[in-house]
Formats: structure tokens, C-alpha cells, sequence
């Protein structure tokens, strides 16, 4: 594939991806402060063709309900739109606009198509991966043409074709350091669309989507419902259809929400929360070189008062950018802090593997690039 593609192909690609792919800086882990929701499709992009409406229409009011009933509940949390209107936004600009706004979860809605085929039905959602099965692979073609509708895509996206298979090979290069958590409410979002729209269980899958892939926080993807299938298209158009999928999408959210705020260390102006350790006092790290670790919690300000999580390791802490991050583990040796992750998994639920080097955070993909050049 490789000697098929081109050497000088793929160095642009693995260019591109550390480009567009590098920690922008990770979001307080604590509580959800802003959202940004992303209507797939629109303007001159209509997205998959129904026999009575097209689905940037149907996804564009499902988004709009959805924001309303956020704001409703959650009045402090900010919400983004990608679009709040029949406009086309290349692909590149939806995750930047979330990225900009600093948002803590990024949710694209899109409604599925399977050409003539209109018996196929149900509810799906998706995460950033490289599993290349051929209908992951069938849905990530479809949802990434889009890219034909803008201007010079050939150059912006450095030769990608959504057309050819071999062009996600880039997909395979890319280690998403908040794949764990876009599971965990993409699980929580199909599970609610499953229980009270009754659709058919689609299952949530991962694909090489463009959409999702320059995303710097937990970011999913949810296809509600098939727009060739003519009953699932009324039911998507129909009010009572719609209120069923913005409220499912909403308790998604709003599990994960709780969940994430639950199980999460975040020191707020003026009031400090604290967590278990087992070290009496917190190291601060001056290690040289490329390591991994395990990252336990995150704070814009130093935490002073940790207490036990019951964790043989010391914790240290580092100071990347503005924030600073603690961890335990470190380890030169990818495999090792792994297999550490899963144990200290069993106290902190939310914790994830980071790599630094030299004082900088760099992502776990880019880290594991470096090791194979040496």
C-alpha cells in the first residue's frame, strides 16, 4: 500500500496529522463548561437524500432542540453550534470552532443513507478509529465526501481521497488520547436512543472520521436513524420523532455529565476539592527525555492537598502550558504504563495515558512515531 501510495504521500500525511493532532491543552477534568454541537452537512451539502427531505434539514432541527434543552437545564453550560443555520462549513472548521472555544465534548449528528437498500434501519454511534471494517469503512466514505464540496480539498487535506480505502491509512497513525471517554458517552448516548426511539441497536462503532479527527476533547458521533428507510425518515421528520431522539441525545449527555463531574478532581476559584494518595506530598518532576505516564488529574492551579487514592506510586506533578498535570507511573517503556493504567484504573476511573517530552506534552501518537525513528 505504501509503494502504491507513495513515500513523499505519506510523510505529508504524518506531517499533517502531528500538525492538526497535538494537544491543544486539555480541558479541565471536572465540570462540563461548554459544548459545541455540530449539524452535519449543509448549504450546498445536503448529506444523504431522502425520498422527502434531506438530511441537513433533519439534523439541523435536531441539534437546534438539543441546544434548547441544555441550555434549559444546564444554564451555565456554554453552547457552540458549528451552525445554527442551511450553511456549509468545511469539516476542518467544525473541530477548530470547538478547539477555539475551548469546548469539553463535541457531538455530530447526522442521519445514515444505504443507497437502494431501504429495509436497513436502526441508530448508530461513532468515535475516531482506524477499525476498517467495510461498513465502518462504508459509513467514514460517506460522511467524509463531504470534502468534495470545498474549495481546493485535494490541497487542504494533502491528496485524501474519501473515495479510496487506501487513503485511510492516515487513520491508522492516529492514537486519540480522549478515545476512552468519547466511548464512554457515545456508549451512554446509544444506550438512551436504543431505549426510547425502540430503533434497531447499531451499536457504537469506530471509524476514520475527519470530522472527529482534530478534535482536542471527547467527541462522538451519533447517526439517528436511516433517511433511505421511508419510515425512519417520517420518524426523524415527524415532531413527536424528534423530541423522542433530542431527549435520548440529552440523557446521554447528561449521564456522562454526571458521571465525568462524579469521578473527577477539579479545583474551582475560591473553594479546593480534594483526592486520595498514598504519598504525604506531591513530586515535582524534572525528568529529561521522552516518558510515558499515567495522568490522575489536571488543574489550572496547583492542587496543595492531595490525599489518599490508595496508589503505591509517588505522584508528580508538571507544568505544561498553563496547566498542571499530575501523574504516576512514568516509564520510558509504552507497554509497562499500560499495563500499570489498568491498575490504577481500579481507584480512578477517568484516568489515561500521556507522553512528555523534555517538559512538553506531547500526544501519545506523536510519542510512539519518535520511538520507531530511533
Amino acid at each position: 500500500m505504501i509503494k502504491q501510495y507513495g513515500v513523499a504521500v505519506i510523510c505529508i500525511f504524518i506531517f499533517i496529522l502531528f500538525s492538526f493532532n497535538r494537544v491543544v491543552g486539555q480541558n479541565d477534568v471536572g465540570k462540563i463548561r461548554c459544548i459545541c454541537l455540530d449539524a452535519g452537512h449543509g448549504g450546498k451539502d445536503p448529506g444523504a437524500v431522502g425520498a422527502k427531505t434531506y438530511e441537513k434539514h433533519i439534523v439541523l432541527d435536531v441539534v437546534r432542540k438539543l441546544g434548547d434543552m441544555i441550555e434549559k437545564n444546564y444554564p451555565d453550560i456554554k453552547i457552540v453550534y458549528t451552525r445554527d443555520k442551511d450553511v456549509f462549513i468545511d469539516l476542518k472548521i467544525r473541530t477548530k470552532m470547538a478547539n477555539d472555544a475551548k469546548a469539553d465534548l463535541f457531538i455530530s449528528v447526522h442521519a445514515n443513507s444505504v443507497g437502494k437498500n431501504k429495509g436497513v434501519k436502526g441508530v448508530e454511534t461513532f468515535v475516531l478509529g482506524s477499525n476498517s471494517s467495510e461498513q465502518n469503512l462504508r459509513v467514514a466514505m460517506k460522511e467524509n465526501s463531504v470534502i468534495r464540496y470545498e474549495d481546493d480539498y485535494s490541497v487542504k487535506y494533502a491528496g485524501f481521497d474519501p473515495s479510496k480505502a487506501e487513503s485511510y491509512i492516515i487513520f491508522n497513525l492516529i492514537q486519540n488520547m480522549h478515545l476512552e471517554k468519547s466511548l464512554s458517552v457515545a456508549s451512554m448516548i446509544q444506550k438512551e436512543l436504543v431505549k426510547n426511539t425502540q430503533q434497531v441497536d447499531r451499536d457504537v462503532r469506530q471509524a476514520p472520521l475527519w470530522v472527529l479527527k482534530d478534535a482536542s476533547m471527547p467527541a462522538t458521533l451519533v447517526e439517528i436513524g436511516y433517511i433511505s428507510n421511508p419510515d425512519e425518515e417520517q420518524f426523524m421528520m415527524s415532531a413527536a420523532g424528534q423530541e423522542k431522539i433530542v431527549r435520548s441525545i440529552f440523557r446521554g449527555f447528561e449521564a456522562y455529565k454526571n458521571k465525568v463531574e462524579k469521578n473527577s478532581v477539579l479545583l474551582h476559584k475560591g473553594e479546593e476539592k480534594t483526592v486520595s494518595l498514598t504519598s504525604s506530598e506531591i513530586i515535582s518532576s524534572t525528568r529529561d527525555g521522552l516518558f510515558y505516564a499515567v495522568q490522575i488529574a489536571s488543574a489550572k492551579e496547583q492542587i496543595k492537598n492531595l490525599k489518599s487514592f490508595e496508589l503505591e506510586d509517588d505522584v508528580k506533578e508538571i507544568q505544561t502550558g498553563d496547566r498542571y498535570r499530575y501523574y504516576v507511573g512514568d516509564s520510558e517503556n509504552y507497554e509497562e504504563v499500560r499495563e500499570y493504567l489498568a491498575k490504577v484504573k481500579k481507584n480512578i476511573r477517568d484516568c489515561f495515558i500521556i507522553a512528555i517530552q523534555d517538559g512538553n506534552l506531547i500526544s501519545v501518537g506523536e510519542a510512539r512515531a519518535l520511538e520507531r525513528k530511533k
